[in-house]
Formats: C-alpha cells, sequence, structure tokens
C-alpha cells in the first residue's frame, strides 16, 4: 500500500504471506538454485509486515529513504538491470535479479540517501542493519557488534541508452544474524568462506545497461568481493584469514516480444565462487554456470504469467555434481 502526505512523499506499507520453500541446501544441496521469489521454511503462509519505508525528498536533489523494516538497497536506487530486478514481474531465479552486491542489506532497517548531482549523475548512500534473527537479540542492530552493511554507489546515466555504475559495500555479519556474504545467491563457501564465524566483506561492483532500441536491453555486471575472518577457531581458521570471492552475469531483455507489455529475457553467469582462500580446504575448484530463460506474458493490464527455466552447470562450483535444472511458472496479478 503507497500513502502520500503531501504528494511529494511516499509511505510504502507491505503486508505478505508465502509457502514458497528456498530451493537451496535442503532441496537441491546448493544456494544457486534459489528462486528470486522464494521465502523462509518458517513462512507457513502467515502474514508479516515485510516492508515498511517512507521516502520524502531532502531537497530537490536528495531523497531520503528510512526503512523501519524490509529495506533492500535494490528498490532504493537504481541496480542496472531493469526488467529482471522485481520479484514479481522479474527473472525467476534469485541469482538473475541484479548483482548480489545489493543484497547486503539483507531487507534490514536503516536509511538511504539519494543524490542528484545532475540529470546523468547521481550518488547513493546507504546504511543497513540486519533484521532479528530468531528472536535472538545478539543478532540485531549493526551499531557495535551486529551485522549491517554500508553502501556507496555512483551511477552515471547520460541518456537512456548507456547507464553505468560503480558500487562499493562494506559488510559484517556476526555468526548469531548467520554469515551470508554472497546473498545465498553462490556456492556455500562463498556465502561462509570460513565457516559461520563473525566475518567482514569488501565487495565492489560495476554494472552496466545498453538499450540498443525501446526493446532491446544488454545489462551486466561484475563482482569482487574481499572476505576476511574477524574470529578465530583453534587449529581451523585464524583472525585475520582472507578469501577472494567473484561473480559475474550478463543479462538480454526483449520488451514487448509477441504481445506488449511482455519481456522475453535470457540470464548467462557465474554465481558468487571463492577463487582464492587463506583456507585452502574451502577454495570451489571448478566453475559453475548459470543459464536462464523466461518468458513474461502479460494476459491483461492486472495478469502475467511467467514460465521460465533456469539451468545450473557444475553445481556449488563441483564438475561431480550433475547439472541441476530448474523450472516455474509465475502468476502476478497487479491492483
Amino acid at each position: 500500500m503507497l500513502t502520500s502526505f503531501t504528494g511529494k512523499d511516499r509511505l510504502q506499507t507491505r503486508l505478505q504471506a508465502r509457502n514458497i520453500t528456498p530451493f537451496n541446501s535442503g532441496v537441491t544441496g546448493t544456494n544457486m538454485t534459489r528462486l528470486g521469489y522464494d521465502g523462509s521454511l518458517n513462512d507457513n503462509n502467515n502474514v508479516t509486515l515485510q516492508k515498511l519505508e517512507y521516502r520524502f525528498p531532502l531537497t530537490q536533489q536528495a531523497v531520503i529513504y528510512l526503512s523501519a523494516t524490509g529495506g533492500e538497497f535494490n528498490d532504493n536506487m537504481f541496480n542496472f538491470n531493469p526488467g529482471f530486478d522485481a520479484s514479481g514481474s522479474g527473472a525467476i531465479s534469485r541469482f538473475g535479479r541484479f548483482n548480489p552486491i545489493y543484497r547486503e542489506s539483507a531487507e534490514g532497517t536503516g536509511a538511504t540517501l539519494a543524490y542528484n548531482f545532475s540529470k546523468a549523475l547521481a550518488l547513493s548512500l546507504g546504511y543497513m542493519t540486519r533484521p532479528n534473527v530468531a528472536n535472538n537479540p545478539a543478532a540485531q542492530f549493526g551499531l557495535y557488534d551486529g551485522s549491517y552493511a554500508a553502501l556507496a554507489q555512483l551511477s552515471f546515466r547520460p541518456s537512456d541508452v548507456i547507464n553505468l555504475g560503480l558500487t562499493y559495500v562494506h559488510s559484517y555479519y556476526n555468526a548469531a544474524g548467520g554469515v551470508q556474504v554472497s546473498g545465498t545467491t553462490g556456492s556455500a563457501f562463498a556465502n561462509q568462506p570460513f565457516g559461520n564465524i563473525a566475518t567482514s566483506a569488501n565487495h565492489y561492483g560495476v554494472q552496466a545497461n545498453l538499450r540498443f532500441s525501446p526493446s532491446i536491453s544488454l545489462s551486466g555486471w561484475a563482482g569482487y568481493t574481499t572476505a576476511i575472518a574477524e574470529e578465530s577457531i583453534p587449529t581451523t581458521v585464524a583472525r585475520g584469514n582472507s578469501a577472494k570471492i567473484w561473480n559475474w552475469a550478463a543479462t538480454l531483455g526483449l520488451s514487448d516480444f509477441g504481445s506488449k507489455g511482455s519481456l522475453l529475457g535470457f540470464v548467462f553467469g557465474m554465481p558468487p565462487k571463492v577463487t582464492d582462500n587463506d583456507i585452502s580446504a574451502r577454495e570451489d575448484n571448478d566453475t559453475s554456470y548459470h543459464l536462464e530463460a523466461f518468458y513474461r506474458f502479460k494476459m491483461t493490464e492486472n495478469i502475467a504469467i511467467t514460465p521460465g527455466v533456469f539451468v545450473i552447470f557444475n553445481p556449488e562450483h563441483n564438475s561431480n555434481n550433475d547439472t541441476t535444472y530448474v523450472g516455474a511458472i509465475r502468476t502476478t496479478f497487479s491492483f
């Protein structure tokens, strides 16, 4: 629900109920097969306040987003993958929606500032703490030793034809909140390079979107992460151990394909992979590839049906694992 008090501000309230099981370690053995709109094993159709956010203009050039719950960086700034980014109408897979760098916000609590220097140049700054996990006080708030993420993004969008972005995020995860360095989109090692212990990380992202015509859009990104162990485990992990993680993808969108408002989309990329780790046993030795195709067919102004399929080659960056196929049909009702 969207509410405005002045005509320039916006209060967004979202109630959500779902029972879509995550296709991850408990189902397929890997987070690489997660859907873009899945939930938690504990959702059970319970109605929750999924998002409460207030947006208002600070000046003619600056906009503030205050997120009480459900805050996500990808919602508050351009993420350079238009048509693919929305959970209800974009890519079928979690990885295919946008660069995992934006997932460091983890539906948290915090604030984002978007400042437009001009029509072409914009700066976004954000800070999010992780949400409460299983009513564990140690998993809340990022002011001291809780989990948090701080983002800075510079966007260069001189026209509708070309859009470029540079993004940096510094994140910290404590064990109580669960370590998810790669936003649960890559391998087990990419999400927990040192296991579930306190971990900090520096994430760097380069994104681009090229629109060759009103109906053809090509997007892509590359992401690089350095993770650092902030705790020690005797004989296993030493504080200061580091790991390097890479991911990349390219997407192609064909708008109004077949009918006005429809979208044919393709995704190809490499989910987050640990290429180097001071703990050599937690490196990914092979390479997984993600290949996806979906078609969002707009039946009416209010109903869209999206069949899609994606394939993971060498799941968990392990060539010994069989290729995994995931198919889904999503129906979206808009009011």
